[in-house]
């Protein structure tokens, strides 16, 4: 029996070269992370006529490394473990592992040019030099590989014609003879992909940098220089070539975005999961780790979700919508895995999910971010570079955990909650989250966490995990939520809050059921009144007819002049009894907070409020509903409340106007309410000395119109205390003589319809130029 060896055609090139990396960018990524794997802290990447240089300040190569490990075909130290055993004295332990362990990655010389000279220089030696002609292995398949002879020799030092390394040592390739054309836009091109080479997410200044020079785009380059130094907030950056990879997407999203962060901690046993909006923590919590197969991976994924607002500004800050900069990136021993997170690639199975419920779930077009792992057994990357990793078991696991753990928890806040207000979409912050609705919400997810076995609640937002306003519909769902989180995590002071918030609840409920007991009666003696009288009936179908809510004073009757006393009754009750339980804590010797006494003031206030706009009520009033909750035209209403309540109650000297066009806006409101908001205003302009105050309606068209109010009057506006403008809605900031109670009031009863008022620092125009302010409805 006769043994023989295989023999190996030079057609092994193209098949390990050219034919298996099949990008440029792959290649230079390639030649990078090899760089990276030799220690070196800086990597020059330098674009002339017909040749790429790419230096770097490595440890360099001896020549019986070039001998034994660069020419060895599909040999691998990094593998074996014993890429660095000369090398420990010098560096110690080694920090992290590989970026590559193929033995093949230096065939990327080859995708990109025909010839290669290879300089190195390690501490022990004079630098070796290395001459490959890769059209040698090319034309005669039938020759061996083995018959192809290169050139190696040393010299003293480094050609100066070639970018050296920036210390004693480092490796410098000089490809020529290019493949392909490199031009301003494919440069373009390659940087933004460095920019996600080594993990963009990462903080403070990388250990690891990269330098792009080209000389032939550098007045290019200026004049992109000038542009960015004075384009506007709402124009594209643009991107020059020469200069250091940087990469300021942590600027841009971490205070700008909702993300979840999740980390295994403890070996791999546990999972840490930290919820942040906009640089608020909604939460963080721990639990046990499910997945086996990830305890030795480190396990590090940071994930963001854009709203409209924070896509504009990262489209603006990096020069292109999120979109094209890509989804969430795997990264292997801290270099990207390819092509994942690319614009048409679904690793983790997110646009496949999202195309069974668009409004449902979350897909990678919504979301950047980054999964960082170590190179352990099971996640291995595909030989093909842009193939991403080799599916095991293992990288299943991964892809279930980043699936359940990061972006069904994000759902969960974006989707049930921040997308249930249809304003928030813009905001940069979380003010509307803070709205009774959107924080009874996040309460109740914050609280079914904290329920789940195995679950524990490390924190929590207090601003945002709160009880709300008792006049609220969600105040009931949110006492339930917390006192549920309360019993979880053991916290007495949230248990005495929850308690008080339950007595509270019991006096409204009581006087809400003394008031519809009276409006049951008034309500059965105007049905009575209507059988009685069909002159009556035939005013009542014209005035619903016109959607008209207020009536001329003639058709006040008894029954409307009973359910607003009942009325006045339930909030001067409600006055009463919050006097009493003040007086109580008085007498027992209780220390009252300052910021208990102005809650207890405010909340008088807007009782004496709702009191004294019923009462307008009973001057011109016809309707008997004002205090509760209707379905109606609230563009009509708030041009007959102004024209015909507003105008009679208007302060001595102040006229008011009243514009607005006739298209319908059909929404659910407490008409009392809306006069409280409509009388504050006028109120104010009186207080700042208006002759002249006038309300603009608009109802925007589309599927989802918005109410816009546009407010102006002449009076002082804003001027004289220009610094407060972005605090006129805060409770006790005024800019009058007033308590600092009026406009923080009306901000309460806008966003809880679910919208938003602004003050504008310009005037309206130049005969209104005073206070300008924009109230916001959506339908």
């Amino acid at each position: 029996m006769e043994k023989q060896p295989f023999r190996v055609s030079t057609g092994l090139k193209d098949l390990i070269g050219r034919d298996l990396i099949v990008d440029d960018y792959v290649a230079v990524f390639e030649l990078v992370k090899n760089s990276f794997d030799a220690h070196a802290s800086h990597v020059r990447i330098v674009f002339e006529d017909d040749r790429v240089i790419i230096a770097d300040d490595g440890k360099g190569m001896t020549r019986d490394d070039i001998l034994r490990k660069w020419l060895f075909v599909a040999y691998s130290a990094k593998r074996e473990g014993t890429e660095d055993d000369d090398y420990r004295d010098k560096i110690g332990d080694r920090t992290g592992p590989f970026a590559g362990a193929k033995g093949v990655g230096r065939f990327s010389c080859d995708r990109l040019g025909s010839t290669l000279r290879l300089s190195s220089k390690s501490s022990a030696e004079r630098v070796q030099i290395l001459d490959i002609d890769w059209l040698l292995y090319e034309g005669d398949p039938k020759r061996e590989f083995g018959d192809v002879l290169v050139n190696l020799f040393e010299t003293e030092e480094f050609d100066p014609a070639l970018a050296k390394p920036r210390g004693e040592t480092g490796t410098v390739l000089e490809i020529r003879k290019l493949r392909s054309e490199w031009d301003r836009t494919k440069l373009q091109g390659l940087k933004r992909e460095l920019t996600k080479l080594i993990d963009p997410f990462s903080e403070g200044v990388p250990k690891f940098q990269i330098e792009i020079v080209a000389p032939s785009q550098l007045a290019a380059d200026a004049e992109d220089a000038a542009f960015n130094a004075q384009r506007r907030d709402d124009q594209q950056a643009r991107l020059e070539v020469n200069g250091r990879i940087e990469n300021p997407i942590i600027d841009v999203v971490a205070e700008r975005t909702t993300s979840i962060k999740v980390r295994l901690v403890d070996d791999g046993t546990f999972l840490e999961t930290t919820l942040t909006d906009r640089g608020d923590v909604v939460y963080k919590i721990r639990e046990p780790s499910p997945y086996d197969g990830l305890a030795a991976t480190d396990l590090n994924a940071d994930i963001y979700f854009l709203n409209h607002s924070a896509k504009m500004v990262f489209k603006y800050r990096m020069g292109l919508p999120s979109v094209q900069f890509g989804s969430i990136f795997l990264f292997r021993n801290g270099f990207r895995v390819f092509p994942i997170g690319a614009e048409d690639d679904d690793f983790f199975g997110l646009n496949r999910r999202k195309q069974q419920g668009q409004r449902r779930f979350l897909g990678g077009r919504d979301l950047i971010g980054r999964v960082q792992i170590k190179g352990v057994a099971g996640f291995d990357e595909a030989t093909s570079r842009n193939q991403g990793l080799i599916r095991t078991p293992q990288v299943d696991e991964l892809i279930e955990c980043i699936r359940d753990k990061c972006v069904r928890r994000l759902e969960r806040y974006v989707v049930d909650i921040s997308w249930k207000d249809k304003l928030d979409k813009e905001a940069d912050d979380t003010a509307r989250m803070r709205l009774d609705e959107s924080s009874a919400r996040v309460s109740q997810l914050v609280a079914r966490l904290a329920a789940t076995e195995g679950v524990e609640l490390l924190s929590y937002s207090p601003d945002l995990v709160r009880i709300v306003d008792e006049k609220s519909e969600a105040f009931e769902g949110s006492l339930k939520a917390l006192e549920l989180l309360a019993d979880e995590v053991g916290d007495p002071d949230l248990s005495a809050r929850v308690s008080d918030a339950k007595a509270r609840l019991k006096i409204l409920q009581a006087a809400e059921a003394e008031a519809r007991e009276a409006e049951r009666r008034a309500e059965a003696r105007a049905v009575a009144a209507e059988k009685a009288a069909a002159v009556a009936q035939v005013q009542y179908q014209e005035e619903r007819a016109r959607s008209a809510f207020l009536v001329a004073a003639g058709s006040l009757d008894q029954d409307t002049i009973l359910n607003l006393h009942h009325q006045i009754i339930m909030q001067a009750s409600d006055v009463h009894h919050g006097v009493k339980r003040m007086m109580g804590k008085l007498r027992s010797g209780a220390e009252v907070k300052r910021e208990d006494w102005i809650d207890f003031l405010e909340k008088v206030s807007f009782r004496n409020s709702q009191i004294l706009t019923a009462a307008r009520f009973a001057t011109k009033g016809g309707y008997q509903q004002q205090a509760s909750d209707v379905k109606a035209d609230l563009a009509v209403y708030v041009r007959d409340y102004i024209e015909t309540v507003s105008s009679l109650w208007a302060p001595q000297g102040l006229t008011i106007h009243v514009e607005g066009d006739d298209k319908p806006f059909s929404k659910k409101f407490r008409p009392i309410e809306i006069g409280i908001v409509i009388d504050n205003l006028v109120t104010n302009a009186a207080k700042a000395r208006a002759s002249n105050v006038a309300f603009f309606i608009n109802v925007t068209r589309g599927a989802s119109p918005e109410l816009i109010l546009t407010v102006a009057d002449d009076g002082d506006g804003w001027a004289k205390k220009s610094d407060l403008i972005e605090r006129v809605f805060e409770k006790g900031v005024t800019t009058t003589d007033g308590s600092g109670l009026g406009l923080y009031h009306v901000r309460q009863i806008v966003e809880s319809l679910g919208g938003a008022i602004e003050a504008h620092k310009d005037a309206f125009s130049d005969d209104l130029d005073g206070a300008h302010l924009t109230v916001r409805v959506p339908s």
